[in-house]
Formats: C-alpha cells, structure tokens, sequence
C-alpha cells in the first residue's frame, strides 16, 4: 500500500520537481555556454550622437539644464576612440569599446567628445556582462531532466511491472 502510493504519487512528483530544475539548469547552462561565441556579452557599446542632434539636445534643455562633462578626443584611450569614430561612422551611432576604458564613468552620466572641430554627445549604451555560469550546470542539468523523465514515467513502469508479476503468478 505505501509502495503503491510511493511509487504512484510521491516519484513522480520528484520526477517533475527534477525535471523542472533540470529545464532551468540545462537552459542557463547552455546560454552561457555559447554566449560569448554568440557575440551575446562582451565588450560594452557607446552611443554617439550627430552634431546637429547633439545641438538639439543642448538646446532643449535651455538654462539650468545639465552640465556635461567636454572630453577632447586625444584625451580618450585607443579603445575609446576607436569606439567612437565607429560610432561617428555607423547608421546606428554605436561603436563597441574593445579595451581600456578609463572614462567609463564619464560615459555613463553622458558626455561630450569635442573630435574634429565639432562636439558630440556621446554616452554608454550596453555594458553588455557575460553572465557567469559553471561549466558544469549543463550535464548537470541534463542529468536531473532525465531523472525527472524516469520519475515521471514511473506510474505506468510500475503498473505494467505490477501486471506482469500477476499473470506470472
């Protein structure tokens, strides 16, 4: 009576408890397997803006609006200004920072680049982290997923066991 119960109700909801953490971890342990080949994380962007839009936006703001840092572009790091003359040519006005980025916090609140006689606002748009995972969480989520299957399928394992050990005898 307590197998009967044991095997018909409390496996398979252990089955479908390891199953469900197994989605989880094998799902996470997967992402952050491929993520950096993906090009999912890696280096973060900076957005540069137009003179002209950069204008506008000074100009909206009118007195007692902001004060933005000015940065000359000398004064930038190899990877801060290849980042942004890639964001100055681009359509989307977006330049990945591969390297050194001394200026990060200056990028953040939103600054202006004085970069060949014209001004432009720039700011951080993604920091774009890799999400840290151990390597192991994938087998060990496959793992638990296809214990949770065997779990789960242990009902009708058992009935058809119970039926053979009766026409056995």
């Amino acid at each position: 009576m307590v197998r009967d119960a044991l095997l018909t109700y409390g496996v398979p909801f252990l089955g479908t408890v390891l199953l469900a953490a197994g989605i989880g971890a094998a799902v996470l342990g997967g992402y952050g397997a491929v993520q950096a080949e993906a090009g999912l994380c890696g280096a973060p962007t900076i957005g540069v803006e137009s003179p002209a839009d950069t204008e506008r936006l000074r100009s909206g703001y009118g007195d007692g609006g902001p004060t933005l840092r000015t940065l000359p572009f000398d004064d930038l790091s190899p990877a801060e200004r290849a980042a942004f003359a890639d964001g100055v040519d681009a359509f989307d006005g977006e330049g990945a920072v591969d390297g050194a980025f001394p200026n990060r916090e200056a990028f953040e609140d939103g600054v202006l680049v004085a970069y060949e006689g014209e001004t432009y606002y720039a700011t951080l748009r993604s920091t774009r982290p890799c999400t840290s995972v151990d390597p192991i969480l994938l087998p060990l989520g496959l793992a638990a997923m296809a214990f949770g299957a065997l779990g789960v399928l242990t009902p009708p394992l058992y009935r058809r066991y119970a039926a053979f050990e009766r026409r056995q005898g």
